[in-house]
């Protein structure tokens, strides 16, 4: 693939003088090219050559391609039963040193239409340099897919494609944590056992002996909430107590739970339904004598 090379106004008038002051059509069709290059920044040829310059980094990019797509024919087999490991690792290589730079050459022709057009004028030779290359970049893109859709039947991926699935996993991944403690948040509950000194000192229970908490079983602010144990209702399935008489203080359905008595102690409380046991709150606060 040949490359654009720029010839300086001076280079090119010495060739024209050299050829009896201008007689040969092609460098006088040179001479106008550079011209109209040259009008797109009155004349600015360091401008210009960073255009040329640019344009033949997309050349050079898409002579890389090619001999990508070489290594990947080279190494390419009838059935995947047939792929070595060391064939599979080159064509992997290889087709993602393509998808690079793809990507490079469509952002580099982006960036050279943008600058063409912050210019504010216009270059009809310029312009139709970058659609020629644009064009060959769009057929690139053809052939590449082609070349992903008959490499897929030998099972190889390409790496932007497990990126993708990466990516997508790791969403996954954020949102299961996100279930997981929404989950969590949803089963926790607290459970706590004291005198009604202890329970009032801890605000717990106010004077009056209630449990100390506004509409919805929220508890009040000034309650010591290191005095309660934290816990997941699916998990807690008894409380041990040890304590001649029990009280709970807090809702729960009769049927939900039983106090365990042995001797003259009651021994501990068994939750019979989880999920009814803590309906009406979450909480769980039992008073002992």
């Amino acid at each position: 693939m040949k490359k654009i090379f720029f010839i300086s106004a001076s280079v090119l008038a010495f060739m024209l003088s050299s050829c009896g002051g201008g007689s040969n059509a092609k460098l006088k069709e040179m001479q106008a090219k550079l011209d109209s290059l040259e009008e797109i920044n009155g004349g600015n040829t360091e401008n210009i050559n960073g255009y040329i310059a640019e344009m033949n980094t997309i050349y050079d990019r898409l002579e890389e391609v090619k001999r990508n797509e070489g290594i990947i024919s080279d190494n390419s087999v009838e059935g995947e039963a047939d792929l070595t490991d060391d064939k599979r690792e080159k064509i992997q290589e290889s087709i993602n040193i393509i998808q690079q730079l793809m990507d490079e050459n469509k952002a580099k022709i982006d960036a050279l239409n943008k600058k063409i057009k912050s210019s504010g004028k216009q270059n009809k030779q310029l312009e139709e340099l970058i659609a020629n290359l644009n064009q060959q970049i769009v057929d690139k893109e053809k052939e590449i897919t082609q070349l992903k859709e008959q490499l897929a039947t030998l099972n190889i991926r390409v790496e932007i494609l497990a990126k993708e699935k990466d990516s997508l996993t790791q969403v996954t991944n954020d949102n299961k944590v996100t279930i997981e403690n929404q989950d969590q948040e949803l089963n926790t509950v607290f459970y706590c056992m004291g005198t009604f000194k202890e329970l009032t000192a801890n605000k717990v229970l106010d004077k009056g002996g209630a449990f100390n908490a506004k509409a919805g079983s929220k508890l009040s602010a000034d309650v010591n909430l290191d005095y309660f144990t934290k816990t997941d209702k699916r998990k807690v399935n008894e409380i041990p107590l040890g304590a001649k008489k029990v009280t709970l203080k807090t809702s729960h359905p009769s049927n939900s739970y039983t106090m365990v008595k042995e001797g003259n102690k009651t021994t501990k409380l068994v939750i019979n339904d989880a999920t009814r046991f803590w309906s009406n709150s979450k909480y769980c606060v039992l008073m002992l004598e």
